[in-house]
């Protein structure tokens, strides 16, 4: 009986200091959201071996720049060089961070109302609204949702993808950083 009391009171001891220390750690200060900087230029480096699921090894590579003209409006420049794998099919911008696959946010070219992607060496230019931004709803970006395409961005949580006939998941891709200096090249 004794046994089974000094069990309850040093399992009592316990929880209440775990309690105890739990307030402390918590305190009184308030959870608050994270904050992913408010850049307004973006760049990519494009390369074979960033893609996924399965890496890759050719020749090409590319780059990415995008800035923000306005909150309504990012206007941006694709280059790309050296595809090994054809035609270019289309070009455009995923959310996912570095190493995963993810959904479509909005093209670069070759859909979503851009024009074709021109074959390698090639160059796309253009402007994305709310118009263009056509999801991944799955992944917390529905269609029209241009700030939170932009809070991807800023969060290093995107990626550019190039997309030829021979590498149809991809044969270049790179992680976009946000130049308010956070960098997510590692």
């Amino acid at each position: 009986m004794v046994r089974k009391r000094r069990l309850g009171i040093v399992a009592g001891l316990i929880v209440g200091g775990l309690a105890a220390s739990s307030f402390a750690l918590a305190g009184d200060n308030p959870l608050r959201a994270p904050k992913f900087g408010h850049g307004t230029k973006f760049s990519a480096k494009l390369i074979s071996y960033q893609e996924t699921p399965l890496t890759l090894s050719t020749a090409g590579f590319g780059d990415f720049r995008a800035k923000l003209v306005n909150d309504t409006t990012l206007h941006y420049v694709l280059r790309y060089s050296g595809l090994e794998g054809g035609n270019v099919l289309f070009a455009h911008v995923h959310i996912g961070q570095r190493g995963t696959t993810g959904g479509v946010m909005f093209f670069l070219c070759g859909g979503g109302g851009k024009p074709a992607c021109p074959n390698s060496p090639g160059q796309a230019e253009g402007d994305v609204t709310a118009a263009n931004v056509v999801g991944p709803l799955g992944q917390g970006v529905a269609p029209g949702e241009f700030a939170e395409a932009i809070r991807a961005m800023r969060a290093g949580y995107a990626y550019a993808n190039v997309h030829t006939a021979t590498y149809q998941t991809g044969e270049i891709r790179g992680q976009i950083n946000s130049h308010s200096g956070e960098n997510h090249e590692k």
